[in-house]
């Protein structure tokens, strides 16, 4: 697809005024083509689903890892090359390199485990030349991506539209990170619950969600042992067995045991944390 604008990094001398200007003007100017084309521009479902088709295709193609739509494995590169395609199809290619002449990166991270995807912005100031500098990343979550479409049947959704394997999912948010990365760029915040993003996400990729319905740990948890924030477990740690309270689930339960010595809660009691695998925790009796 053609767009109407096109990122070039300008090259600025330091010493020269005029050439800051010139540079701060050319960006101003791209801003507001970018701001003018997301929250302008519109494509028909069908546009919209074949654009889709051949973006999941051509990365199954040029991917390392990716050879099957429930693929077992993915590299950060994976992500950035998904994000490319995505600019490419949508940006003409402009809106990685616009991002890149701040700091950009991707990344899998295993410590998600309720968000299917997030987009930082990060503003730092040098401490030598008291510059701001700007850095973005988006990181897809591992953990819920990878134990959806796996042993346990539902449909799933993400941003409201069904999706038939693990690329399609993946796809749903990365499409989702790009806008936050777009409105980021253009207006410095991004809120997936504000209309604007919203109308974004519909015009361009028929979202008509801001969430997902990704398997999540607390639902293995509840669905393969029975085990539920509040449920009343015991396990055994270097011999010694341990009965207490389910507080929160993520890659592990914490359970909270009561210990004179522990931080007291707002119940009044003392409890010392532990942070146990599901797959190590029986129901008290």
């Amino acid at each position: 697809m053609g767009t109407p604008f096109a990122w070039r990094k300008p090259t600025v001398v330091a010493s020269s005024q005029t050439s800051i200007i010139e540079s701060r003007e050319a960006q101003k100017t791209f801003r507001e083509r970018v701001s003018r084309f997301v929250t302008q521009s519109s494509f028909e479902s069908t546009d919209t689903l074949e654009l889709q088709r051949n973006i999941g295709q051509r990365l199954m193609r040029e991917s390392r890892f990716l050879k099957d739509p429930n693929f077992q494995k993915a590299s950060n590169a994976d992500l950035q090359l998904l994000a490319e395609m995505y600019d490419q199809y949508y940006f003409g290619g402009s809106l990685l390199p616009w991002a890149r002449s701040y700091g950009l990166d991707f990344r899998w991270s295993s410590r998600m485990t309720r968000a299917g995807g997030k987009t930082t912005r990060t503003v730092t100031v040098n401490r030598h030349t008291g510059a701001r500098e700007t850095h973005y990343e988006i990181a897809l979550s591992s953990t819920l991506l990878f134990q959806t479409f796996r042993d346990m049947s539902r449909p799933i959704k993400v941003t409201g539209i069904e999706c038939g394997n693990r690329l399609e999912a993946m796809q749903r948010v990365m499409e989702h990170e790009m806008i936050h990365l777009t409105e980021m760029l253009v207006w410095e915040d991004s809120c997936c619950a504000a209309n604007r993003f919203q109308g974004i996400a519909y015009r361009l990729f028929r979202h008509t969600e801001h969430r997902h319905e990704l398997i999540t740990p607390r639902e293995r948890a509840a669905a393969e042992f029975n085990v539920r924030v509040g449920s009343r477990v015991c396990f055994q740690l270097e011999g010694k067995q341990f009965q207490g309270i389910v507080n929160r689930i993520t890659r592990r339960a914490t359970v909270l045991v009561k210990d004179p010595t522990g931080e007291r809660y707002s119940d009044g009691q003392h409890y010392r944390k532990y942070y146990v695998p599901i797959t190590l925790l029986r129901l008290a009796n």
